[in-house]
Formats: C-alpha cells, sequence, structure tokens
C-alpha cells in the first residue's frame, strides 16, 4: 500500500486546527452520486429473481477495481475479483441461480477482469458463487446461503494515461494500452491476467511491482457510480437501486492494488481517519485516529430513526418488504472471524456471532424499537374511548423486534402466517435457524403507512439493555475539539412496494417501485 506521507502529515496538522479539517478529504457519502466505494444493499437470486448490476467509470483515466459478493447472513464472501475498466467505461453483470440453488455471477461484459470470465465466442462468461468462507461457522452450510446477500466495489488505482500507452508488455504503459477498448473489445485482457500468474514471463504484479501501469500521484481518484435492478421476469416485476457512494475513503495519493485472490481492499482498509456527515443540515466532521479502522465510514452511514413507507392494502394486491442492510457490521459483532472476541461486541452493536462451548449458535441480534402508524396518523394504543382529551396517551411499549442478519428483508403483514418464503425477495423461512430468515412484521391492522425504527435506543425489555444507546467509540469533532459519539446503527437499503391487478383486459398486470430509506442522525458528547 501506497501512502503520501506529505499530505498525511498536513491533513493531520489541519485536523488540530478548529474549523480547518472539513476542507480536507473526508470519508462522505457523496449526494452527487460518485466515489471510490459502492455499497450495493441486496443481490438476490431466489425464486426466480435476479439481480442486474452496473459500474460506471466517468473519468478520463482507467481504473482497478475489487468487486465482492458478499453473502446475507454473516457478511462472508462468495465471490471477488479485479475489474479493469478503461476510461468512461461501463461493467456490468447479473446474480443469477444455479442448479443446485446457490448464485453465480454472469456478465455479457467485455471488461477486463482478473480472472477474465468472458468468452468472445460464446458471447458471456460465468462463474458459481463459492461456500469457502463460511464453512464452519456456525450457520446454514448450504451452497442456497449464497443466492442473496449484497456488493462492495472498492476502488484500488488510477491507471497512467491514455497519452502514455504502449505496445510493449514491459512498460508500464501496457496497462491503459491493453484495457483500452477498441472495437468494442479490450485489446489484451489476457496479460494483465498474466502480470499475476505466478510463473509467467512478465508476472509483474505478482512480484510485487503492483503500482506498475498506474500513477502514484493520484492513487485511487473515485468518479464511480453504479446501479442494481432486482427483476423477476415471470413475475412481471422490477425494483431498481443506486448504490450507495463513498467518497474520500482513501487519503488523497493512497492506493492498494491487491491480487484477485486477495480479501483486501475491505471496508476496513481505507486509509482516511476523518468523516464529514450533515447532522440537522449543518455538516459535522470528525477524526476518528484510534477508533475503530471502519470508524469514519459508520459515521457516513449511520442513522438514530430510520424510516420508511409500506402499503399492503389487499384490495390492490399490496405487497412490501425493507432491505435493511449493516456492511460494516462484521468489523464489530463476527467473533468466529476474528474480528472480536466473543461476547464482546465493538459498539455500535451489541452482540456477536460465535460458536458457544456447547456447539450452538450464539447470533449478533439487534434488538430494536420502532413506532408504527398508519396513514392517518393513527398508532396503536391501548383502549381510550371516544373522546380523550389533550395531549394524548403514549403508545404502547415498542415491542422487542429483532434484525439478526447483515443483510436482513422485513415482510410486512396483518397476520402472523409465515409462508416459506417472503413474496418479493423469496427469501426463506429457515426452519433450523428461524432467526436468520426473513423477518416477519406484524402490523396492527394497518395496510397502509409508515414505520420509525429507533436504532439507538436498546429496549428495555432487552438483555442487553444494559448497555445502554447504541453509540460509536469517541471521536473528536474538528472544529470544537470535544470528543463526541455518533448515535445509532450503520445502514442502507430500500422498501420494495408490488400491486397485483388480476384482471387487465383478462391479463394479470403485475407493479413495483422501490425508495430508499429516509433517516436521521445525531450526535452527542463522549462521556
Amino acid at each position: 500500500m501506497k501512502r503520501n506521507t506529505l499530505t498525511t502529515a498536513v491533513l493531520a496538522g489541519l485536523t488540530g486546527v478548529a474549523g480547518m479539517a472539513s476542507v480536507a478529504n473526508a470519508v462522505n457519502v457523496n449526494p452527487d452520486g460518485l466515489g471510490q466505494v459502492l455499497l450495493y444493499p441486496y443481490y438476490t437470486a431466489r425464486g426466480g429473481n435476479d439481480t442486474l448490476i452496473s459500474i460506471v467509470n466517468t473519468t478520463e483515466r482507467g481504473k482497478a477495481v475489487k468487486i465482492r459478493f458478499i453473502e446475507a447472513l454473516n457478511s462472508r464472501e462468495v465471490l471477488d475479483f479485479n475489474i479493469y475498466m478503461s476510461p468512461y467505461d461501463v461493467w456490468t453483470a447479473a446474480v443469477t441461480a444455479t442448479a443446485d440453488g446457490g448464485g453465480k455471477m454472469v456478465t455479457s461484459d467485455s471488461t477486463c477482469t482478473a480472472p477474465y470470465f468472458y468468452d468472445a465466442e460464446a458471447g458471456f462468461g460465468e462463474r458459481a458463487f463459492l461456500d469457502f468462507e463460511y464453512a464452519g461457522d456456525g450457520g446454514p452450510q448450504g451452497i442456497e446461503r449464497t443466492a442473496s446477500g449484497y456488493i462492495e466495489v472498492i476502488e484500488m488505482h488510477t491507471m497512467l494515461p491514455q497519452s502514455a500507452s504502449s505496445d510493449d508488455p514491459t512498460n508500464p504503459g501496457y496497462v491503459p494500452f491493453a484495457s483500452k477498448h477498441v472495437s468494442g473489445l479490450p485489446r489484451d485482457c489476457q496479460t494483465l491476467v498474466n502480470y499475476w500468474a505466478p510463473g509467467f514471463a512478465f508476472d509483474i504484479w505478482n512480484q510485487g511491482s503492483v503500482d506498475f501501469g498506474f500513477d502514484t500521484d493520484l492513487g485511487a481518484t473515485g468518479g464511480l457510480f453504479g446501479a442494481g435492478s432486482v427483476i423477476n421476469v415471470s413475475e412481471g416485476t422490477m425494483f431498481s437501486y443506486n448504490a450507495t457512494t463513498v467518497d474520500g475513503f482513501w487519503v488523497q495519493g493512497d492506493s492498494f492494488h491487491t491480487n484477485p485472490a486477495s480479501l483486501e481492499p475491505d471496508l476496513g482498509s481505507g486509509t482516511n481517519n476523518v468523516s464529514n456527515v450533515f447532522v440537522n443540515g449543518d455538516v459535522v466532521t470528525h477524526d476518528w485516529t484510534g477508533a475503530p479502522s471502519v470508524a469514519a465510514l459508520n459515521a457516513t452511514l449511520t442513522y438514530d430513526e430510520l424510516m420508511n413507507e409500506y402499503s399492503i392494502n389487499e384490495d390492490l394486491g399490496g405487497r412490501s418488504e425493507w432491505v435493511l442492510t449493516f456492511p460494516t457490521k462484521r468489523f464489530h459483532a463476527d467473533a468466529n472471524g476474528g474480528y472480536t472476541a466473543a461476547n464482546d461486541p465493538i459498539p455500535p452493536f451489541t452482540r456477536t456471532w460465535h460458536i458457544r462451548a456447547d456447539g450452538s449458535l450464539n447470533l449478533p441480534c439487534e434488538d430494536i424499537a420502532f413506532r408504527v402508524w398508519d396513514r392517518e396518523e393513527t398508532q396503536p394504543t391501548d383502549p381510550v374511548g371516544d373522546v380523550i382529551v389533550s395531549p394524548p396517551p403514549p403508545p404502547e411499549t415498542p415491542s422487542i423486534f429483532q434484525l439478526c442478519r447483515e443483510a436482513n428483508v422485513v415482510r410486512f403483514t396483518t397476520t402472523g402466517s409465515l409462508p416459506d418464503e417472503s413474496e418479493i425477495m423469496k427469501e426463506p423461512l429457515r426452519a433450523d435457524y428461524p432467526r436468520l430468515s426473513y423477518v416477519n412484521f406484524q402490523l396492527p391492522g394497518y395496510t397502509d403507512g409508515w414505520v420509525q425504527y429507533d436504532l439507538t435506543t436498546v429496549p428495555g425489555a432487552s438483555p442487553v439493555a444494559a448497555l445502554g444507546p447504541r453509540r460509536s467509540e469517541p471521536g473528536e469533532n474538528v472544529d470544537t475539539g470535544v470528543f463526541e459519539r455518533v448515535e445509532g446503527l450503520p445502514v442502507i437499503g430500500f422498501w420494495a412496494n408490488t400491486f397485483t391487478n388480476g384482471d387487465v383486459a383478462g391479463t394479470l398486470a403485475n407493479y413495483g417501485g422501490s425508495f430508499d430509506h429516509r433517516g436521521s442522525r445525531s450526535v452527542v458528547a463522549s462521556d
């Protein structure tokens, strides 16, 4: 990994001056949608669903990018590889089902990857997802576990400019030369693969010269965006979302170009300890030096309250499911993976995934308080008669609602019946691991309205309530010098909604849409 020490020193100096660090490069969720890291909250290949994804390089320089597909239960990798994008390039792929119920990546895109999957003769390439990483973790072990999850895309490095191109494989200019598309195809993807191959005459990257062909002054520069769509052809539905885009993940000039077989870079690899977040309309900047490696990223993704709508009107054939994904949870809660110790979660998470002494699995469930309304601001309350005085009585004590997975699917319903799979995302009901199933949210008779999840408060009835509110490790507010904690949990996701009209000129008509979650943010002074 290359680190620009001068830039780092300047940034460190700025963070000691009140009001100055905000002008420095900081980790942020870019509201313009361009960045160095793309987070796709969900993919599924279940029940006839396929997931389509795209990555777009908007810059005049080529990019080395790591893409990682991660299963939904415990954030274990099921496939990753490198993508070498040329200037203004787009890479596309689909996640679809295998014959044995797992997932696989299929691409008809010729952009260079390592390994190289695209077969020009066939017009596509594919690779089945793998179960190696979750073997023995105490959860379900079947290959079907790979059929749903989420996706990380991390920029690793920026290529030399096209003006430096060379047709000599021993010249660094060969990297932008080989990856450049000519007549719709890259010039030479195989040599880029061979740069990683031990024993190849020019295994330059394998020998450790990982900056060969890249601009070490620029490092990773951003400018990526992406999107995903869940499509079910037989049901005639499609849900699209934009990837959450994080910029400033790397300190300016830094890069981390790794072997396709490497599990790095990951979301804990970022070199920038400073974050910028909008809180009540103001930009709040924190320095997280000394906190966990994902602290700056967490700060940009954390909400103290998360909210969205539901609509399950039976007359309209309505269905609603929410996706709530915690993309950094493993760094706080996966004791079996070595990120922390059993029963010693790193805040703001409250439990760990580990195998107990008796061989049973301890799940990292988060107990969530919530409030629910219909569209006429009605909440469930104890019976109070037809007429009440002002102010109204408080709503019932919030129920304990658990989110146990890394990528959770919440099914909204008015009944307690549990189908074998959720109606939209097709997440299964797991008899052996019921808390790793889809989550059933039984509404109090309402068919349309909205829900607010309190991601900060641990309900009083929870066994972990004594831990207090969910708050991050302390970080320094660079404008005030006060150490503060961000409240809530780092989360991404969306609401998927369908309606079915059973009689449109004698045919079945399905409609679907997806909507980003909304939320609020808060920081409090550290104890």
